[in-house]
């Protein structure tokens, strides 16, 4: 690919604009402050990390081979039946956009983090790195192994837990995002900003000129309804717990307010506030005054966590006031069994009942899981817990509950399998493991193992290009209707490791004048086209001599269908452009357009349309 004069200038003037602040703002100060926590200066860590991702996504995903369309439904957490969606799916991606995201801010945090943990397990230089503590105390293992390592874990505990299918490294970021603004507030406001500034030095220098015009866009969702919200929270609070469990382990305490404010920042720069859910019929709800209630009062949960008083939350008797007040211990005993009798008492009705058995047992024996840590302080043996809870451990226990709240849900939604007749419809056609089809409302194949209450949980009607794997547990859209019905053609990539095939959909049909179109979707692999769908029937608005007229889709062709009360009386393929037919007495033309054509219905005193072809995009 050759370069433009504006990309050589662009690099060019980077380059100058990194040496002059390298020159002129202390290079040697800078020098010193990294290599005092990196080895000879470099974050290795963060560069592992990205050269993995990006070798995932090149390799794996076939983007060396097209970069703007690779490999994902093999990648894809579909279920917990299929491992090998789990463990690749936290570093796999959707497209170049997905990528460059994810790394630009991978590469603005992650210094921070891996600086916060850094290469040396003291403070000390290079040349003090002795090797005499053991392996994990060495400072290229912990550079280039143990760092890279536990970010690639965290990706995969964020994949684990997503709620639904999910793709990507934003979870792992995300929890960068959250240790980062714990440890080191006010630098990780400054990387969010850096952040974006990478996004955009990228897209100027792979696409320094870009060319739009005014034009009607495809029809999708907006863009706030597929970004992976519980993913980023649960990675963000994981981030953080770990932050604090780091702090604690070296003594160290940050600002409340700089804590504070880069909490607000961050969350409202990063949408920690996005809590989004569909409504149904193509309606998108964006509860964003909500959400940034929840940013603030997590804020507040986060700041105490971190910076709180180490005062007790409660007396050692709290109702010491009472003529024989009852201990902690005591108290803790009442609340367990409580808890235990509710518990009891919830899923013997439930079993009674019959409705969300698995579901409602699951959701009660969590519910009283939470409820009964507040009994387990008092109730473990001193030796292990001897004072009462200070406000920072509640605050800490309470961010740990809203972790495993975030998280647990997706248990259920991922134990999914593909049923036997999961595949809609007889026209599709097989690539290995894989049948793509089209249909149109067809039901989803996926069936939960668990009760998740009635048909309408996982089920709902779907649209498109359906592709089915039952050794993946895949049952998903590869291509939706609307972008057919709007572009015209489309391609689904499948494949698995190693190897990957397209599949071009492509629909033609005529738009029936006063109702729907009629409409044929091809699909076409290794230069073999499939019909794989016909729609039924649409009757025109008009009557002719009392006679209707149908626009009929076959398998090889359009047809014009005349009835009388309901009978068919005559059809015929729609006349080639410029030509013209008879049908019961009917003569049937296809004109020119100045954007396709349109099929016209003559009798000798009257002209009616019947039909325009379809134009796309």
């Amino acid at each position: 690919m050759s370069l433009s004069p504006t990309q050589v200038v662009l690099a060019a003037t980077l380059l100058v604009a990194l040496g002059f602040v390298w020159y002129y703002e202390g290079r040697g100060r800078w020098r010193t402050r990294l290599e005092d926590r990196f080895v000879y200066g470099i974050p290795w860590g963060t560069l592992v990390t990205v050269t993995i991702v990006v070798s995932f996504y090149v390799l794996a995903q076939a983007g060396a081979r097209q970069w703007g369309d690779p490999l994902t439904l093999p990648y894809v957490t579909w279920s917990y039946f299929y491992p090998t969606g789990i463990v690749t799916s936290g570093i796999a991606h959707g497209g170049p956009g997905h990528l460059v995201s994810n790394m630009a801010g991978t590469l603005a945090v992650a210094p921070i983090v891996e600086y916060a943990w850094s290469h040396y397990p003291k403070k000390r230089g290079l040349a003090d790195s002795g090797n005499d503590d053991g392996l994990l105390a060495r400072a290229l293992v912990r550079a280039v192994v143990v760092f890279p390592l536990a970010l690639l874990s965290v990706a995969f505990v964020t994949a684990v837990f997503s709620l639904g299918p999910g793709l990507g490294f934003s979870g792992a970021v995300f929890a960068l995002i959250g240790f980062a603004v714990v440890t080191y507030p006010l630098p990780t406001v400054v990387a969010v900003v850096v952040s974006s500034a990478l996004g955009t030095l990228y897209n100027a220098l792979s696409e320094p000129v870009v060319r739009e015009v005014v034009e009607v866009g495809t029809p999708a969702p907006p863009g706030w309804a597929g970004i992976a919200f519980q993913a980023h929270l649960f990675g963000f609070l994981l981030g953080v717990l770990l932050a604090i469990a780091l702090l604690h382990y070296r003594g160290r305490r940050p600002s409340t307010e700089r804590v504070f404010f880069a909490m607000v920042t961050v969350g409202m720069a990063q949408a920690l506030w996005l809590v989004a859910w569909p409504g149904g019929d193509d309606v998108y709800f964006l509860y964003r005054g909500a959400g940034v209630t929840f940013v603030l009062l997590l804020t507040i949960l986060v700041t105490i966590a971190v910076t709180g008083s180490d005062r007790a939350l409660l007396d050692r008797r709290p109702l010491a006031v009472l003529p024989r007040a009852p201990s902690r211990r005591q108290l803790a005993v009442v609340w367990l069994g409580l808890v235990v009798l509710l518990a009891a008492i919830s899923i013997g009705g439930t079993i009674i009942i019959g409705e969300l058995v698995g579901l409602s047992i699951a959701m009660t024996l969590v519910a009283a899981g939470l409820l009964s840590i507040p009994a387990v302080p008092p109730l473990v043996p001193d030796r292990w817990f001897a004072g009462p809870v200070s406000r920072r451990q509640t605050a800490i226990v309470c961010l740990t509950v809203l972790t495993l709240l975030v998280a647990l849900p997706s248990i259920p939604i991922s134990l999914t399998t593909v049923g036997d007749d999961a595949v809609p419809g007889d026209g599709g056609v097989e690539i290995e493991d894989y049948t793509i089809t089209y249909e149109q409302d067809a039901a989803s194949g996926q069936v939960s193992v668990i009760d998740l209450g009635g048909d309408d949980v996982l089920a709902g009607e779907q649209t498109g290009v359906i592709v089915v794997s039952d050794e993946r547990e895949l049952w998903t859209v590869g291509v939706r209707e609307e972008v057919l019905e709007f572009e015209g053609s489309d391609t689904a990539v499948v494949g698995g490791v190693g190897w990957h095939e397209t599949v071009r959909a492509e629909r033609s049909g005529w738009d029936v004048v006063g109702n729907e179109s009629a409409y044929v979707v091809d699909l076409t692999h290794d230069g073999e086209t499939t019909r794989s769908f016909t729609s039924e029937p649409v009757r025109a608005d008009v009557l002719i001599d009392g006679q209707a007229v149908e626009v009929v889709p076959e398998d090889n062709e359009f047809r014009l269908r005349v009835l009388d009360d309901g009978t068919t009386v005559d059809a015929i393929p729609i006349p080639a452009e410029n030509g013209t037919a008879t049908a019961a007495g009917i003569e049937f033309a296809t004109e020119p357009t100045d954007d396709g054509a349109r099929v016209v219905a003559e009798t000798a005193s009257d002209r009616f349309p019947i039909a325009e072809r379809e134009t796309y995009s």
